[in-house]
């Protein structure tokens, strides 16, 4: 199957939108994949064309969703990753992600994917990036990637912010002070 043809565009696209609507009404655990198929007006046998199962779309959705994030400038990415973040969510992404909050299925999913998203940017840009006495860069990632991973579930515990983001400005500000007195990864000048 052809990635660039018009038809497998339009189809994961129609399939994407469908999971994207239908994670906004209920939990990716309830979700079917014969409610995405009927949502997107796409059979079922079409789906298995395109997908293994929802986890896959749900990848290939989050790998859509997360372009504009990867496109932003290394630099902030990597010295502000919570103020990256933060300016990232929108309020359809927002109102998904209360919505799902609580399902374990979706937010294992979703981290796992963008945990390995951030990893591989980490080894892709391997030649601009600068720690102290030149650790491999895989385990620069795993570092990089834990230290998110760890400070984003001590923010949710500790905080519970169940209401949208806009009320925690000046939390990501805080939680990258946090984060680069942890570590000490940057971006070599130019």
């Amino acid at each position: 199957m052809n990635p660039n043809d018009l038809r497998v565009i339009k189809t994961k696209r129609a399939l994407s939108e469908s999971l994207f609507n239908l994670l906004s009404e209920k939990l990716f655990s309830a979700i079917t994949v014969n409610m995405i198929c009927d949502k997107a007006l796409v059979h079922r046998t079409t789906f298995y064309k395109h997908f293994y199962d929802k986890y896959d779309l749900l990848s290939y959705l989050i790998t859509n969703l997360t372009k504009d994030y990867f496109e932003k400038d290394i630099r902030e990415r990597i010295e502000a990753p919570f103020k990256a973040l933060s300016s990232f969510f929108d309020k359809p992404i927002e109102k998904i992600d209360i919505k799902q909050r609580h399902d374990q299925q979706f937010m294992e999913t979703v981290t796992a994917i963008f945990i390995q998203k951030i990893r591989q940017d980490i080894i892709d840009n391997a030649d601009i990036i600068e720690v102290p006495g030149n650790p491999p860069i895989k385990v620069v990632a795993r570092v990089f990637e834990s230290a998110i991973t760890a400070i984003g579930d001590w923010t949710y515990d500790e905080h519970k912010l169940c209401a949208d983001y806009s009320n925690a400005i000046d939390i990501p500000d805080s939680l990258d002070k946090m984060f680069n007195q942890l570590l000490n990864i940057k971006v070599k000048s130019e």
